[in-house]
């Protein structure tokens, strides 16, 4: 069985309720930044989601990638998290965002299917590559990790708030 990290407690329950705003779906390769008030969702399972918070300019945004890295031929693409996270990043310095200001919500990462949960318990499989991608980048940027669930086997559900940053969890049990 694979570990499932959590730091910091999640919100539970509809984080919009008494608050409209628009509501945005993200699919893998997207991401998404805004100054207004929305609520960006996305479902997980080896995928990451990474959601960013700017404390002093009350600006949330967040990008799904699927692949830790980019690698190939043809064009950058952010299903790949090096280059979301990049464009991620570029679109809060261009809101006039700075690194000490951001604090980051990392999920996913889960090892969905048995058949490549590896021998004795390996941890070494696409999930926890997406989740070390975002660990690496904002461990050198210098951007705290608030809130992380991440590893296990199932998937997640990911709402999160752009005007506040709170983000809330939902396990979705491998069935």
């Amino acid at each position: 069985m694979g570990a499932v990290m959590k730091t910091a407690a999640m919100e539970t329950g509809d984080i919009a309720k008494g608050s409209p705003c628009t509501e945005l779906y993200l699919h893998p390769g997207q991401t998404y930044i805004s100054a207004e008030p929305v609520q960006i969702s996305m479902i997980l399972g080896s995928c990451a989601g990474v959601c960013l918070y700017d404390r002093c300019r009350t600006i949330g945004g967040a990008t799904h990638y699927m692949l830790p890295q980019w690698e190939g031929p043809g064009s950058p693409s952010t299903r790949y998290g090096d280059v979301a996270l990049d464009l991620l990043l570029k679109q809060f310095q261009i809101h006039g965002s700075n690194p000490k200001d951001l604090e980051a919500k990392v999920f996913g990462g889960a090892c969905m299917f048995e058949a490549f949960r590896g021998e004795n318990g390996s941890h070494d499989h696409i999930g926890s590559r997406n989740i070390n991608m975002a660990i690496e980048t904002f461990s050198r940027l210098g951007i705290v990790i608030a809130a992380r669930d991440t590893g296990g086997e199932n998937g997640r559900k990911i709402k999160m708030q752009s005007d506040t940053g709170s983000v809330a969890v939902s396990v979705i049990r491998n069935s």
